[in-house]
Formats: structure tokens, sequence, C-alpha cells
């Protein structure tokens, strides 16, 4: 039997269609995969502005989230804590309390020695991840760095290098054009497809139909399920584009509606980054919430709250309420995420199982900007790799050992990330 004729990889070669429109079939492992067959995936997201300690942090030892991470709830028993973990870095250099100057240290691990500094020594550990896998798979997107109204300050906790940050791309529109069209069609093409009320699925489905005979019941399953995946996201960035607008809808390539409403934006990203991640668009995302000041006017009417985000996190306590309804909406994106990961099976487990997901902030909370005690969640097991379930405390520790323990995580054999002197992992995360 000629297997080739059979294979994902023949069936992309015979296609114009990109990879991202296939889901990881049993036809052929996935290069670069685990064991298992499927791949490990790493996802970072910062937010700026830290948290309400007592709505955020368990009340014990057990994982039981607090209010803000309502939405992770359900992913309790695949989740870590980390507790205590500081920008050690920056609080040795003397300047623990420069709370939004610190995105630069959030996945490097570094920051140039002075004060409302926004410049990493070295590459985010995203970076670092990326190009090991790229030594072994090829994907259409090694990394994706992505934005959510972060335009302002600190635009990105992605760097390439030490002073080379990655830029961020802040338009949802874009970045699925980009993810999900062919190489072979030229955009023109895609907006004469959009014109004629076709999508980018449509552009292929008589050879997706003529594959699909050839495979088994589950295969042919799972194409069906991420090709409806995919339409209805291309459903939603087109109704997206359409609200608010009046007379008859038209078949326009999606744009953005008012640039103002971070919520819309939101939802696109986190599911675009999901059915990337699932059809092995790319395995390495880094996203952030805002920019490092967290203000530049964004203010959430969605959730009642009509006042300047920075303006809301250095009330402190005074500013809980609002401050608490913004953080769990945040959060709620993840729990968006980790959900559509932990609904896709693989093998015996999810794609969550196979993912890890790691969201911190940039400070304690908004009122002191103290750089220590930093709000951390882990949700995946990293293929098995991490112990999950666990809250942990590791007061005064640096979270250079947390970034390394990611990368040995992701299989990316390093002993330390940034200065020698925070070199080391932390054992306890690891089954």
């Amino acid at each position: 039997m000629n297997h080739e004729r059979f294979s994902r990889r023949a069936l992309l070669k015979r296609m114009g269609l990109s990879a991202a429109m296939l889901p990881l079939l049993h036809a052929e492992k996935a290069r670069g995969a685990m064991p298992s067959g499927f791949p490990k995936r790493f996802v970072s997201v910062g937010h700026g502005n830290g948290v309400i300690g007592n709505a955020f942090f368990p009340t014990g030892n057990t994982l039981v989230p607090g209010p803000t991470l309502a939405s992770l709830a359900p992913f309790s028993a695949k989740m870590i804590m980390p507790i205590g973990l500081d920008y050690k870095t920056i609080i040795d250099d003397g300047f623990k309390y420069d709370g939004h100057f610190t995105y630069c240290a959030g996945l490097t691990g570094t920051r140039e020695n002075r004060s409302e500094s926004r410049n990493a020594l070295g590459p985010s550990i995203d970076q670092m991840i990326s190009d090991d896998i790229a030594k072994r798979v090829t994907l259409k997107a090694p990394l994706l760095t992505l934005g959510i109204k972060s335009v302002g300050d600190g635009c990105s906790t992605s760097w390439r290098a030490a002073g080379q940050q990655n830029a961020a791309e802040l338009d949802p529109t874009r970045l699925f054009t980009t993810l999900f069209s062919s190489p072979n069609m030229a955009p023109a093409q895609i907006a004469q497809l959009n014109l004629r009320d076709q999508s980018v699925l449509d552009f292929a489905t008589q050879e997706f139909t003529a594959f699909g005979k050839r495979l088994g019941t589950d295969d042919r399953m799972k194409i069906d399920a991420h090709l409806q995946s995919v339409r209805q996201l291309e459903t939603q960035l087109k109704n997206d584009a359409m609200a608010g607008t009046t007379g008859p809808t038209t078949c326009t390539a999606p744009v953005l509606g008012n640039g103002k409403d971070a919520a819309g934006l939101a939802k696109d990203m986190f599911n675009i980054v999901a059915i990337a991640l699932k059809c092995d668009v790319t395995r390495v995302v880094t996203i952030t919430m805002f920019d490092d000041g967290g203000g530049d006017g964004n203010t959430f009417p969605w959730l009642g709250v009509n006042k300047d985000y920075h303006a809301v996190a250095h009330l402190g306590a005074a500013g809980a309420s609002d401050k608490n309804n913004i953080d769990g909406w945040i959060y709620s994106n993840v729990g968006s995420l980790a959900q559509q990961l932990d609904a896709t099976m693989e093998g015996a487990g999810t794609a969550l199982d196979n993912s890890v997901i790691f969201t911190f902030s940039d400070m304690e909370d908004g009122s002191s900007h103290f750089n220590g005690n930093i709000p951390i969640t882990l949700t995946g097991k990293a293929g098995g790799y991490l112990k999950t379930n666990q809250v942990l405390h590791y007061p005064g520790v640096a979270h250079n050992k947390l970034l390394t323990t990611l990368c040995n995580a992701m299989d990316l054999p390093v002993t330390g990330i940034g200065a020698a002197a925070y070199a080391g992992n932390l054992p306890e995360l690891v089954a």
C-alpha cells in the first residue's frame, strides 16, 4: 500500500489550502509530537495592574480558585497556582515598586538595571520554545504574538533577543486571513471570494470531500468538526464586522468595528488561537492584554465599568468591585480557551492535557505596584509533565525558576533563564 497517498502531508501537498484547515489525523503522526502522536503547546497570557488578592488566591492549600478565576474553576484539577514568586531580577536591583515597567521581564526573567526600564536583556521563553520546535517541525506560524488593545507602552511581552521586542498582531481579521488562507491564494482572491459570499473553506470543498472518502469514520468526524469550527469563526468575524451597520447584509472581508470594543477583540483572538492550536498551525502563542500601564482610556461598558482600567487599579480596595469585574473578564477569555482545548479529544486525553496556559501579571496589585507575589496560574498538563491540582507557596523565590520549569515542560532542556543567580527549576511542579 502507498501510505504516502493517504497521509496528511500528502493531502496538503496536493491542496492549495493551508494546513490550518485540518486537525491532526490518525493517518499520520504529527511531526515533532510526543509518543502519543499529539504535540505539546505553550500559551502565555500577560495582563497589567495585578489583581485583588482576596478574590484571586485560594484561601487554603486546596486549589479552589477565587471569584476572579471563576471561569477556570471547571479546570482546577488541571491547574497549578504557584504563589509568592517575585520578579527578583527587578527587586534585587532596588526597584521593587516599578510596577508598570515589568512586562519585559515576564517571559524573559531579565530587565536592564535602571528604574522604569521596559527593555529586556534576552529572549523570552516563547521565542526560545518556538525556535526549538522549529528544529523538529515546520509550522505555518511557529510563534504567534498577539495583543488585545496593547498599543501603548510595552505592547508585547515577547522578545526575540535583548532589546528586540516581537511586535504584537492586533487585528483578528488580518490574523485569520494570515493563518487560514492558502499560500496560493492572493489577497485579491480572498477578497473576491468574500464578495461572492464564499468562505475560505468553500475554496477546497471538493478536495476535502474526495479525501474524506478514503479516511476512517473517526478521522472523517474530526475533519467535519474542525471545518465546522472554522466556519463558525468566519461567521462570527463577519457578524462582528457588520455589528452596528444598517441596510442589507453584504459579504465583505470582515473588519473591526470602531476599534474600541476589547470584548469583541478578545473573543475573536482567543477563538482564532484555539483553532490554530488544535489544527497545529502553531504550538506557541503569546497574548498581551492591554499595555503595561493598562490605561489609554480603556473602559469596560459591557461590565458596567466606565472608568479607566489604570485608574480603577490605583484605587486598590476602594475600587475592588470594578477591578474584580475587569479581572474576571480577562480570565474568562483564558477560561474560554481552556474550554475549547479541553473539549478536543486527543487519544485518552484532551488538547488541554497536552498544553500549558501560563497567565501572569506585571505586579501584585495596581495600588502598591509591588513586583513580588505575582498572580500566576498554570492551566493544562503539558503532556503529563506537570503535576496539576496543586497550590504551591514560593515566598521570595525568583519567577525565573518557573520560566525554566516551563521550558523543560516543553522539552527544552535549560538549567536557567536570565541571570545565573536565578538558575534552577521548581521540582514540585513536575509529575
